[in-house]
């Protein structure tokens, strides 16, 4: 069991790392983040004054080794469309992105197990067929393709819910989260 936990291990820093140098030199080979974050009217001090300041003249490897040990030091860097370092924006969204994987549990519990559990009671029943169906359907389509379409449908068409936010907060036992109120049971 050891040895399987660490090649497992193993193979989740492999994938980590490979992922890493992806998306490391894609970002690099798409375009200049430079032009990114200068206004269009800059002049070529502010540009170059920019390149060195994010230390994009230094040659590629040198800049994938300076990434790396920000890494592992837990220096994600700086948000380039906030300024502040992204390790604090990414805490800071934290709890909603919790709230969000919490209240997916839920609904999958709520939901999918019944339905799951019909389906295997009755398999020749046309609504056991359909609930299949359906859930092959959904495991096909690409899942930001579906949250897209679900946001278009009932917040833009039907109105049904907000398409964007939190909504208000509420406290309990000092915990604070959107789930304690109406409006944030809505979002």
């Amino acid at each position: 069991m050891t040895v399987f936990i660490i090649r497992r291990m193993l193979q989740a820093l492999l994938v980590v790392f490979l992922m890493s140098v992806i998306v490391f030199f894609g970002v690099n080979i798409v375009g200049d983040p430079v032009y990114m974050l200068v206004s269009p009217d800059a002049d070529q001090a502010d540009i170059e004054a920019a390149i060195a300041r994010l230390g994009l003249d230094r040659p590629i490897w040198e800049q994938y080794v300076m990434f790396l040990k920000g890494t592992a030091q837990g220096d994600l860097g700086d948000s380039f469309i906030f300024g502040e370092p992204a390790l604090k924006l990414i805490l800071h969204h934290m709890p909603a992105t919790m709230e969000l994987a919490f209240s997916s549990l839920i609904l999958a519990i709520v939901i999918g197990i019944p339905l799951g559990l019909y389906a295997g009671l009755y398999p020749d029943s046309r609504s056991s067929k359909g609930i299949m169906a359906a859930s092959i359907f959904g495991f096909s389509l690409p899942t930001f393709w579906v949250g897209l379409m679900l946001i278009m449908l009932f917040a833009v068409e039907l109105r049904w819910v907000p398409a964007t936010g939190r909504g208000d907060l509420g406290s309990f036992l000092g915990i604070q989260s959107s789930l304690l109120t109406l409006d944030g049971l809505s979002h």
